[in-house]
C-alpha cells in the first residue's frame, strides 16, 4: 500500500442494526414525498406534542429521511434538512428524529439514525453538485445532555463536534467521501 491509499483508506464501521430485531419496518421518505408516511408523520407528531403547529409539520414532512413503522403504526420518523454550517465551512444534513415513547430505550434512536445516515450518505454520493458532507445533529435528550463518551454508537459515526450557544452537544458524522 503507498502512502497516498493510507491517507484516504476510510474507516470500517460496523452495519446498523437490522430493524427487524426491533419489530419495526423501516420505510424511505427522502425526496420521495410519500403522502401516507406524510399523514403519518403529521398524526404522531400531534399525538406525541412533538409538532403542534400544522404548517411547520407540514414542511417538515418534505424532510422526512426514514419513517419506523410496527406493523402500520409509526413507532419511529427522522428527518433533515440541508444547511450551511459556517463554523464547519460545509453543508451538512441537519438531522432530527422523533421515538415513540414505548419504543424509547430500546435502542431505536441509535438504529434509525444509523440507517438515516446511510441514506442520506448514499443520496449525498449520487448528488455531489449538492456539496453535502456530513449529518449533523443537536443533542436534545436529556440523557445526552450528561456527561457522554465524545463518540456515540460507532454505527452512527456520530461524535461530538462542538457544543453551541445553548450549551447542548452537536455531533457530526461525516460522510465516507467528504473531504474538506
Amino acid at each position: 500500500m503507498t502512502k497516498d491509499q493510507d491517507e484516504t483508506r476510510l474507516p470500517i464501521y460496523p452495519e446498523p442494526t437490522d430493524p427487524a430485531t426491533l419489530g419495526v419496518e423501516l420505510r424511505i421518505g427522502w425526496l420521495r414525498n410519500d403522502p401516507a408516511i406524510a399523514a403519518d408523520a403529521k398524526a404522531f407528531w400531534k399525538q406525541y406534542e412533538i409538532i403542534n403547529r400544522d404548517e411547520i409539520a407540514a414542511e417538515r414532512t418534505s424532510e422526512i429521511v426514514l419513517a419506523a413503522y410496527a406493523g402500520e403504526r409509526l413507532v419511529a420518523v427522522s428527518t433533515a434538512k440541508i444547511e450551511t454550517i459556517p463554523r464547519l465551512r460545509c453543508k451538512m444534513a441537519v438531522y432530527r428524529c422523533a421515538v415513540a415513547p414505548d419504543f424509547r430505550g430500546k435502542n431505536m434512536a441509535v438504529m434509525i439514525s444509523a440507517h438515516s445516515l446511510k441514506t442520506l450518505e448514499a443520496w449525498s454520493l449520487a448528488n455531489p453538485d449538492e456539496g453535502v458532507l456530513g449529518m449533523l445533529a443537536v443533542m436534545m435528550n436529556e440523557k445526552y445532555q450528561k456527561e457522554t463518551h465524545p463518540h456515540r454508537s460507532p454505527e452512527t459515526k456520530l461524535s461530538l463536534a462542538y457544543f453551541n450557544e445553548q450549551g447542548q452537544k452537536v455531533v457530526v458524522g461525516w460522510f465516507d467521501h467528504a473531504r474538506i
